[in-house]
């Protein structure tokens, strides 16, 4: 077979991958009703569950996307005046949608760049309103992270296996790892990039990397724009005050909608500070999964650091109700919104192709 024919006939690995994530989705949510001790078993139990505290939850995650969108409207309303409350909206939901479907979330940021440029936000200003809002969500995460970790590290001694344990430290690791980074990249860019600049070079020489100096010209540029973003931002001391507080209250109620599940259930005897702990444990491992919404690692965590709070009978149902309120949910009702933007950007080619590669 001749080269030109290999290359026409060769493996679409992209389709392949989506295939698998939507076999993997429905799979866990097949397993989740229909196995033994679960949602369909609990319903045949005769447990009456709470449906106000499952109202609550739900309230609980529209009100993490509202803040979401609030962020994304205090950060970009500073360098364009006209940018809107729903605007910001319709950028929060194509964010969410982008991030849900994407591995590691990597679709969720170009995507709403490419919104905010067809409302007439100018791209170096939403991207650096994203840099801010990425600056002020992963410090606050990264503070939950640490809290948890000091303040409930023993509760979880007993219930782990040898498994999760390794996987939480190298959650909690990776979150310190990413402050430092982000601390040197905001206060030090020349010390950073000799740092970066460094391992490409030792990679390349590996031949783990290719086109090195294309690259670290690249990461040159994303330093300083980061670096300056940093600068823009302590400048203004309210807003600083502002989004943190907000950011603060999103992680928080997004992390209490298993406590509300539990309380569903009937469950006495649960804390919200041990619950908030336990759900930050779960963000922090599952999100070292790159698979679109962490599926799999996201239910299998989640089994893990709240096994102490639900039964063998109830745990499958509290793992399905949650995923259907934090994920499936919200691809649902953010659905609308990246399709009205994708129709629009496949107008222009270029812009078609950027929202056909963030899709996949």
């Amino acid at each position: 077979m001749s080269e030109s024919k290999w290359k026409r006939s060769s493996i679409p690995w992209g389709l392949i991958f989506n295939l698998f994530i939507i076999g993997l989705t429905i799979g866990l949510v097949v397993f989740f009703v229909f196995s033994e001790d679960g949602f369909i078993d609990l319903l045949n139990s005769g447990l009456k569950i709470d449906i106000i505290w499952l109202i609550i939850a739900l309230v609980m995650h529209l009100l993490n996307i509202a803040i979401d969108a609030s962020v994304i409207y205090l950060f970009v309303k500073r360098s364009t005046p006209e940018f809107t409350v729903w605007k910001a909206i319709v950028v929060s939901m194509v964010g969410q949608f982008y991030c849900a479907v994407t591995p590691g979330a990597s679709g969720g940021q170009p995507m709403q760049i490419l919104t905010m440029t067809r409302m007439g936000v100018k791209g170096a200003n939403g991207t650096a309103a994203l840099i801010q809002k990425f600056l002020v969500w992963q410090f606050t995460l990264t503070g939950y992270s640490i809290a948890a970790m000091a303040l409930r590290f023993s509760m979880f001694v007993q219930s782990l296996d040898f498994a999760m344990w390794i996987l939480t430290i190298i959650g909690f690791m990776g979150q310190v790892l990413t402050i430092v980074v982000l601390l040197l990249a905001s206060f030090n860019k020349s010390f950073t990039a000799k740092i970066i600049g460094g391992i490409y070079r030792f990679l390349a020489k590996l031949h783990l990397m290719k086109n090195v100096d294309e690259k670290i010209k690249k990461l040159d540029e994303t330093l300083t724009s980061f670096h300056n973003c940093n600068k823009d931002l302590n400048k203004d001391k309210a807003l600083v005050v502002k989004v943190y507080v907000l950011t603060f209250i999103q992680l928080t109620v997004l992390f209490l909608i298993p406590y509300c599940i539990a309380k569903s259930f009937g469950k006495d005897g649960v804390y919200p500070f041990d619950m908030l702990c336990a759900q930050s444990f779960v963000s922090m491992v599952s999100g070292l999964v790159p698979l679109p919404g962490g599926s799999g690692a996201a239910e299998y965590c989640f089994s893990a650091f709240f096994g102490n709070t639900f039964d063998e009978i109830t745990i499958k149902s509290a793992i399905l109700i949650w995923r259907t309120i934090t994920y499936y949910l919200t691809i649902l009702i953010s659905l609308p919104f990246a399709a009205v933007r994708k129709k629009k950007a496949g107008r222009d080619g270029s812009e078609k192709e950027l929202s056909g590669s963030a899709a996949g």
